[in-house]
């Protein structure tokens, strides 16, 4: 694995400014915190720590004594202003941070100031070696509000007086010459002069500085041990205790519901059902969540919004609501007539309709449940009803009058999945995207750029000037820069070792799920390790096992097998036309194969679609793996119609599948039961390229591809993982020979 030449590492919150990543945003967004509660970041930047106690490294106090004092009340209404206090000592009178700040490009310094027995003040940058000119300074009388004097290499300053004697005072500055800086507060005597014999009785008050990139001070976004980088980076609260995932660069979203936190107003029907505000926290630890209390009717008991959301008929859109358990432990989603239920307790999706072609519930910490369901509108209004129910699909039953579940952030968006969660007053609110700019390295003109996403990794490649981050759903993990002379062969490599696959059952037997543009069926013994999804990567990467016994429900009736296979659902496959299939594989380290004459053991096949009255017969085409490593691809057909005996199957062509190693390839077949064609190449080497054999019986129609694992019963477990699965008879796939998909 080759060596990044610059890291972006997200998997760790910054304690220091990094000034090759620029950022803006000009809305509030929300995250879930360090803390176990979901917060929501402002749009502005502030690159210093400790932003309200200036007591507190790093800042530094020259001959001053700070202390957080209740003899005034801050900005914000709050007993945390600073009481700066002189010490006896001669010279200056100052509190100071000291601060790197990218060269070349304004920043803004701001600091809310109020009158003690002292009034004149003076604001400065530090380090007169990065400016032209020396240090940009402001003096400035706090009793007044005006200023006294200000230098001419300011790019702006400005004072705004914010209510009960506090002033909100800013300068602007371009540090052409250099990187270091930071920037002094001043208290003056009334001589104007910075330098003077203190006493402790003279003092002002100080409170919410902010350091930031721009011409223009920004709303003030306290902090306290960490500096804010605009950046929201979002904990997983699912686990024992909160987990960073990353930063969330997401793109805009709208809110479309209307009161999405305030239930108890008009603006949400209420039907046998009540609105009470309770004494539970809600998911931001900060307001309290609702509860819908079913009356007595017998009769669904909902809420939903009036008037019903406005939507486009086409688009995809995705409902999200937080739930919690009380008396009932289910809640469901009534979406224009189609349910789908939740489980408030073990956090799982019970019955749902076919309609939702994506759902999730997700733990977000203190028994509260974010559940989703995504679906594609069929109107211009749709109608999105909220309730609790007794049971999985029992939302019709006689109420007690006083039993029910909290809800709270209802959210209904035009995307394929739950984005962040925006609240809203009496109109919709959109979040803005987040615009992140990464500088390119110092060295070098051309690079290749990984990034990992919590669901998967990228690269691109050829980059020549900084990298904005395409915004997305999933968080970032890492960004790293290469240079491309240095990266070729090895970027998948780099990406597995980096961040090896992460697996997680893809459901039950039966469960429905897409591979690039097609739909595929399940059919497992419903273990947890039957069939998973590499969570953690961009590719479609899946991997399978069988053991010992473990039979698909639907081979009851014949226990002569055992497997865990995928099929391709309602995608028959064209007679006499080419049908090209491309794949990776890896077999995991294991015991060869010990196969009686009689045994089989399938990785992959096109099955027949039986017409009537046809006995059931081999694949048409299958590829079999015996002992150790050998892959055998055979062929079977008959002219037979109906055909009434099981033909032979007949050996194609044969590979090694080294265990431990993924193998790429590919397959261009024409099926015929009389002129078929089989091309197949393997690491980019054809191996083999045979025409007018029979390939297939004459069904009516063609066969279908089914990949996995479909043995005769053996003591050997058997576990393979698949990559990048693709079948197409509508074009070609002729370029994955020489070009294959990478697995990231």
């Amino acid at each position: 694995m080759s060596t990044p030449i610059q890291i972006f590492d997200f998997r760790e919150e910054p304690s220091k400014l990094n000034s090759n990543i620029s950022f803006q945003r000009e809305s509030e967004a929300s995250y879930y915190g360090s803390d176990g509660y979901l917060h929501f970041a402002q749009s502005g930047i502030n690159w210093l720590a400790q932003s309200q106690n200036c007591n507190r490294t790093p800042w530094i106090n020259v001959r001053v004594t700070p202390s957080v004092t209740s003899d005034v009340m801050a900005v914000d209404g709050t007993a945390t202003a600073n009481k700066i206090a002189e010490t006896t000592a001669t010279g200056e009178h100052r509190i100071s941070r000291n601060l790197n700040v990218p060269q070349g490009q304004p920043v803004t310094v701001s600091v809310y100031l109020k009158a003690g027995t002292r009034s004149r003040v003076q604001l400065s940058f530090s380090n007169a070696t990065t400016y032209t000119g020396g240090n940009p300074t402001i003096k400035f009388n706090l009793a007044t509000g005006v200023f006294i004097t200000k230098s001419s290499n300011l790019v702006n300053y400005k004072a705004v007086d914010s209510g009960n004697g506090w002033w909100r005072l800013q300068i602007t500055a371009m540090p052409d010459l250099g990187v270091v800086s930071g920037f002094h507060i001043y208290l003056m005597n009334d001589n104007n002069t910075v330098g003077y014999a203190g006493s402790p009785d003279k003092y002002i008050y100080a409170w919410g500085a902010q350091m930031e990139p721009g011409r223009d001070m920004t709303a003030y976004t306290p902090t306290l041990d960490a500096p804010y980088m605009g950046l929201r980076f979002n904990y997983s609260l699912a686990e024992s205790g909160p987990k960073l995932v990353g930063a969330l660069i997401e793109p805009a979203g709208t809110n479309l519901v209307p009161y999405s936190q305030q239930m108890e107003v008009a603006a949400w029907r209420k039907q046998s059902a009540t609105i009470a505000i309770t004494t539970t926290k809600s998911p931001d630890g900060e307001t309290n969540g609702y509860k819908i209390r079913e009356t007595t009717s017998t009769s669904s008991h909902y809420i939903v919004p009036n008037p019903t959301l406005v939507t486009a008929a086409g688009r995809t859109y995705t409902l999200s609501v937080y739930f919690k358990a009380a008396e009932r432990k289910w809640a469901y989603f009534n979406v224009n007539g189609l349910t789908i239920h939740f489980d408030l307790v073990n956090g799982i999706i019970g019955n749902k309709s076919s309609v939702f072609i994506n759902s999730v519930i997700e733990n977000v910490g203190q028994g509260w449940f974010r559940c989703s369901a995504t679906f594609i509108a069929s109107s211009s209004t749709t109608s999105t009803v909220i309730g609790p129910e007794i049971s999985n699909g029992k939302q019709s039953y006689a109420g007690d009058g006083s039993s029910g579940i909290l809800v709270w952030g209802v959210q209904l968006e035009n995307s394929d999945e739950a984005t962040s969660y925006i609240r809203t007053g009496a109109t919709p609110v959109t979040r803005k995207a987040d615009v992140v700019t990464l500088s390119k390295p110092s060295s070098g003109d051309l690079f290749d750029i990984f990034i990992q996403r919590k669901n998967g990794g990228d690269w691109i490649k050829q980059v020549t000037a900084s990298y904005e981050v395409v915004p997305s759903e999933n968080e970032i993990q890492v960004i790293h820069f290469y240079e491309s002379s240095e990266i070729n062969e090895f970027h998948e490599e780099t990406a597995h070792t980096l961040f090896p696959e992460q697996y997680a059952s893809v459901g039950v037997s039966g469960s429905m799920l897409t591979m690039f543009d097609k739909l595929y069926n399940t059919q497992t013994p419903n273990k947890q390790w039957s069939l998973q999804k590499a969570v953690n990567k961009s590719s479609p990467v899946y991997r399978v096992e069988v053991n010992a016994g473990e039979v698909w429900t639907g081979d009851y009736t014949n226990q002569y097998r055992e497997r865990s296979e995928f099929y391709l659902k309602n995608y028959q496959m064209p007679y006499d036309r080419d049908v090209w299939l491309s794949f990776a594989i890896k077999i995991e380290p294991g015991e060869p194969l010990v196969l009686a004459a009689s045994d089989f053991c399938y990785i992959g096949q096109f099955h027949a679609s039986e017409d009537a009255g046809d006995i059931s017969s081999p694949p048409v085409l299958g590829i079999r793996l015996d002992g150790l490593d050998t892959a055998n691809v055979y062929t079977c057909a008959t002219t037979e119609n109906p055909h009434k005996k099981s033909p032979k199957s007949i050996l194609r062509g044969t590979a090694q599948f080294t265990r431990g190693i993924w193998h790429k390839n590919v397959m261009r077949i024409r099926f015929s039961p009389t002129n078929g064609q089989l091309q197949w190449w393997k690491d980019g080497k054809e191996l083999l390229n045979i025409a007018n054999i029979g390939i297939g019986y004459p069904d009516a129609t063609g066969p279908y591809w089914k990949f996995g694992i479909y043995r005769s019963p053996m003591p050997r477990k058997i576990v393979i993982e698949y990559a990048n699965m693709e079948v197409q008879y509508t074009s070609s796939l002729e370029s994955r020979i020489t070009n294959p998909l990478l697995i990231v």
